[in-house]
């Protein structure tokens, strides 16, 4: 019982934290070109942030089991995504908004999965992670090549100036 509250409340406060940054000035075309030109899940991205302001460090181990477990419902929400882009294109409002809706749904699926399969290495004490090594270790799983790993994490390091602002 208790378990399950605190993966609910870590659930809700990541996903609130997560509606805070992406609103924040310039993070959602970032997060957009992470995603379309590095094939990045904007959810994980945005979990190796909040992690790190959480103590906790994630290595490829841990982004391989997170990966893992949430592939189902990431693959779901990828699907959305090309039907609400298409709706998009083919000028179906409603059918784009239905999607959108859905996708959004299934971004909070994700999200909570990851949380869950994140719960075990949850620290008792958080400790002082550091900065962009979640980030880090997250696109070097997902990158086809050594430069590509180096081209997005240059492109993700605008992300960790604004949490820093953020904090503030």
């Amino acid at each position: 019982m208790v378990k399950e509250q605190l993966l609910q409340h870590h659930q809700d406060n990541f996903w609130d934290w997560s509606c805070v940054f992406y609103e924040a000035a310039q993070v959602k075309p970032l997060l957009l070109k992470l995603q379309d030109s590095y094939q990045l899940n904007v959810n994980y991205v945005l979990l190796a942030l909040w992690a790190e302001e959480q103590g906790i460090a994630m290595d490829s181990v841990v982004w391989k089991k997170v990966i893992r477990e949430g592939l189902q419902a990431s693959q779901a929400v990828a699907g959305l995504r090309n039907r609400r882009r298409q709706a998009k294109h083919l000028g179906q409002k409603e059918e784009y908004k239905k999607l959108l809706a859905l996708e959004l749904k299934g971004e909070k699926l994700v999200q909570q999965q990851a949380v869950k399969s994140l719960l075990p290495f949850w620290p008792i004490v958080p400790h002082s992670v550091e900065p962009m090594s979640n980030l880090r270790f997250y696109i070097q799983t997902q990158a086809q090549s050594r430069i590509e790993a180096d081209e997005a994490l240059l492109e993700a390091s605008e992300l960790g100036v604004i949490v820093q602002k953020l904090q503030v």
